[in-house]
């Protein structure tokens, strides 16, 4: 994944994006064995219309035609929020001072 000045990195290439994909798979699949009645309902809520729609090929790769716009940016997302610095992490320092 190249970094982007522009926010959101797109996928480059095909695996990148059934890596991405698959990601959400698994939050998906987190979130149903959580336990957590509220985070259950809202992955079945927002994720799982989504999800059912996939279908995979005979070789056992995702239908890219079976994935929609929801799912593919939500799955972008979440590969692209494992690249971000840590909440906790300080700021960058600047290197220009403006207190002077």
């Amino acid at each position: 994944m190249k970094k982007s000045k522009y926010g959101m990195p797109v996928p480059q290439d095909r695996a990148e994006f059934e890596h991405n994909i698959y990601l959400a798979l698994a939050d998906f699949k987190r979130k149903m064995d959580s336990g957590n009645r509220n985070l259950m309902q809202n992955a079945y809520w927002a994720t799982y219309p989504h999800i059912k729609r996939l279908r995979f090929l005979p070789n056992g790769r995702l239908d890219l035609t079976t994935v929609n716009e929801s799912l593919r940016l939500q799955s972008n997302m979440m590969n692209w929020m494992q690249h971000l610095p840590r909440p906790d992490a300080p700021p960058a320092q600047d290197t220009e001072s403006f207190s002077e």
